[in-house]
């Protein structure tokens, strides 16, 4: 296995409020870079990146705390590594007042 160099490694957020479809769009670049065969989809409960029995059966990521977890994924493509996270902005903590 070729060593993994930051020029290599690319980090994505996908950030917005609950609903928007972070969680199917990461789905969809895991499916297009090959990392995944099948696509799943929130509604089936059968996403790569909401695993938690808690997130499948709400259909949304999960909180703790108040905060939301992000939910972490990785693919590769011939000369890159990429890091998707999926964060949901309708948390506390990303309210202008704060948590």
């Amino acid at each position: 296995m070729e060593s993994l160099t930051v020029e290599r490694l690319r980090n994505i957020i996908l950030l917005s409020h609950g609903g928007a479809g972070k969680t199917s769009l990461a789905e969809s670049l895991l499916f297009a870079t090959g990392a995944i065969s099948r696509m799943g989809l929130v509604e089936d409960g059968n996403t790569t990146s909401d695993y938690e029995p808690e997130e499948v059966k709400r259909e949304s990521s999960k909180e703790l705390h108040g905060q939301r977890n992000a939910s972490t994924v990785g693919t590769s493509l011939p000369r890159l590594a990429i890091g998707l996270g999926v964060f949901s902005g309708h948390s506390p903590s990303c309210s202008p007042e704060g948590p």
